[in-house]
């Protein structure tokens, strides 16, 4: 239950050391190696030449993957795009990794190149197409659509409405035309040649009647439905040349594996660049500085002995004003829950790891919100089995087991309250009456039937939560020396609440709390309201603010109020599961195949009910967590332990 203890530390070497002790760095994987303000004006930063050709490299290495995968015919599946399965490479093959990609790159590039110059005659020839079905009854070869010394000659689209008027306006014009006119969807198409005198006047009967010639977008030849077929057999040539290329972008994919070792390998490089540049060196010194965890000092100095002997340690503690990175140190069970307190954020330095008391809540709250055994059972299932069958990193094995754990509760929980897929276990046919029985033999509180005992233990278990919030806040400020802070604003309310308590529970007919409770709450108020005004100059207003800080027992009993939640989100998963039996039983009654609607409608249900009550548990007992909990003592702001080391996208170092 602790923040591992970290030291900030400085090397001093000489500078023909310093690749090595930054290789040695990064193997080592446990220093976080940081920019240090320079104290000398001797002191420069290092230069790094390769940062600029690793990052190109890099991106050249990445836009090979991206091509590939968007070509990927066997695309994966939805669990294996959530979880993708890493390459396994021995540490030492991945650290001598000499995959050439630059003719792969080449390659790609030349490819996509050709797709898009296929794709962009692809577009043309499908636009061309779309314009030429509009006019597919027209009989008139397109190359005659143009004038000569003599003639002009148009194509338009003409309305119904506007096509006689057009035929009268031509015909006082004389005889020196011929109009020829086949059917569109929106009126006639109108071929029309004319003698060039004839022309601006048409035109201007082309204003008056708003008709536009058509404009082609290039040169056809034979009538439109001639000059269609001719480009649709282009654009079978050219779709099958797309293919090709796309067949021939496939054979790449053998070379993914290496692109992907390339990737992870440059990227590596690059970070060590990154690091080499922070670390700020003279003519023949170098200083590297990190934090590190105190226990990994004596490692990390018995790695460099390897390397040479020009070189000085020193560690100090982390000093006011400095903000040390955060590494969470629990134990095996405690640590599958530390996914909570990153969700919410990292404790600072100076305070406690809230995880080892959150998990402790949460596992029970999940377990009531849940509450039901073969809920609880599959989810166990899930939880603790799926890590050993998919590719999981580090934080996701975790949150799976956290979900195991949530389950284990639920199973718990459902036999204490006869919740085994709700009521069904009581329909059993007659010859597993034994183990009706049992279930029946294992149930403490039917919180269907007699929900108050289950809603007074909720909120009990909320009293205890409120009260050891109150008794960490009173802890933190202890150990940071503020002794009066916590005495007085922590300490007395933790007696006062617990007396109020115990005075409640000894009105119950636990005569000798009562007894011991009374002389505890009035001393508490008392201290509460001598000290809780302290801030305030005026006597009046200290007196004041003292009595009205009493005021906060009601904020503490709406706290008290929100973990009834976990009273109804257990009562509506058994009630729902009640319901699907319920249903299962209607549609089963129905002849033939009743039995199997029935059973497909149970199954639908409680795999709903499963999902909606497991999404509900989840959120509310984390949501208890941080609103009710957290807020008595818990500050965080504290950043994440980053260790230099080798940060893979897609392999795994073995």
């Amino acid at each position: 239950m602790a923040i591992s203890k970290v030291k900030k530390i400085h090397i001093v070497a000489h500078r023909s050391l310093k690749s090595a002790i930054v290789e040695c760095l990064q193997d080592l994987g446990a220093v976080e190696v940081v920019a240090e303000e320079n104290p000398f004006p001797d002191l420069l930063p290092s230069s790094s030449s390769r940062e600029e050709e690793l990052e190109r490299m890099l991106g050249e290495v990445r836009y090979c993957l991206d091509f590939l995968e968007r070509y990927r015919q066997n695309k994966p599946g939805a669990l294996e795009s959530f979880f993708p399965r890493p390459v396994e490479v021995k540490k030492e093959d991945f650290l001598h990794h000499n995959f050439s990609y630059a003719p792969v790159y080449r390659a790609c590039l030349a490819i996509e190149e050709q797709l898009n110059q296929v794709r962009a005659v692809i577009h043309k020839l499908n636009s061309n197409l779309e314009f030429l079905k509009r006019m597919k009854e027209v009989q008139v070869p397109l190359e005659y659509i143009a004038g000569t010394r003599f003639t002009f000659s148009y194509l338009l689209e003409v309305p119904s409405e506007k096509h006689t008027v057009l035929l009268e306006k031509l015909k006082e014009l004389g005889r020196e035309w011929l109009l020829e006119t086949f059917p569109s969807t929106r009126g006639f198409w109108v071929f029309l040649v004319g003698h060039r005198d004839l022309e601006e006047k048409i035109k201007e009967i082309f204003h008056a009647l708003s008709l536009v010639p058509l404009v082609f977008p290039q040169a056809f030849e034979g009538t439109p439905k001639e000059a269609a077929h001719k480009l649709e057999t282009r654009l079978h040539e050219v779709m099958a040349e797309k293919e090709s290329l796309i067949q021939k972008t496939l054979r790449y994919l053998k070379f993914e594996k290496d692109l992907k070792v390339a990737h992870d390998y440059y990227s590596v490089l690059l970070e060590r660049e990154e690091v080499e540049r922070v670390i700020l060196q003279t003519k023949d010194t170098s200083l590297i500085s990190g934090w590190a965890k105190e226990e990994i000092i004596p490692v990390l100095e018995q790695s460099l002995q390897r390397i040479g002997r020009e070189w000085v340690l020193y560690q100090r503690e982390p000093q006011e004003g400095e903000k040390p990175p955060i590494d969470l140190h629990n134990g095996v069970w405690a640590r599958n829950f530390e996914v909570l307190t990153r969700l919410y954020g990292l404790p600072n330095y100076t305070e406690l790891d809230p995880t080892p008391f959150l998990s402790l809540f949460f596992f029970l709250f999940f377990g009531i919100c849940l509450g039901d055994v073969i809920y609880g059972l599959v989810l166990a299932l899930l939880g603790f089995f799926a890590p050993f069958f998919l590719p999981l990193s580090e934080s996701a094995r975790r949150f799976f087991h956290m979900l195991g754990w949530g389950g284990v509760a639920s199973i718990g929980v459902g036999m204490a309250t006869g919740s085994w897929l709700g009521d069904v276990f009581d329909y059993l046919p007659s010859f597993l009456a034994a183990v009706t029985q049992f279930k029946k033999a294992l149930t403490i509180i039917d919180p269907v039937n007699n929900p108050l005992p289950m809603l007074i233990f909720s909120l009990a278990l909320g009293i205890v939560q409120i009260l050891v919030g109150i008794g960490l806040s009173f802890v933190k400020e202890w150990r940071r020396k503020h002794f009066a802070v916590a005495i007085m604003d922590h300490l007395s309310w933790f007696v006062f609440l617990l007396a109020i308590v115990l005075y409640l529970l000894g009105m119950t007919g636990i005569g000798a709390l009562k007894s011991i409770a009374l002389p505890m709450v009035v001393g508490s108020a008392l201290f509460l309201v001598a000290t809780q005004g302290r801030a305030k100059k005026n006597p009046v207003m200290k007196v004041l603010s003292g009595i009205l800080s009493l005021y906060g027992v009601v904020s503490y009993l709406g706290d008290v109020l929100s973990y009834s939640r976990l009273f109804a989100l257990g009562l509506s998963s058994s009630i729902i599961a009640i319901l699907a039996r319920t249903l299962g039983m209607l549609f089963g009654g129905s002849p033939y195949i009743g039995w199997l609607i029935g059973l497909l409608v149970a199954l639908l249900f409680n795999v709903f009910n499963l999902l909606m009550s497991g999404l509900g548990a989840f959120v509310h007992s984390a949501r208890l967590q941080y609103v009710e909990f957290f807020t008595k003592f818990y500050e965080n702001g504290g950043r994440e332990f980053k260790p230099f080391g080798y940060k893979t996208k897609y392999i795994k170092l073995s």
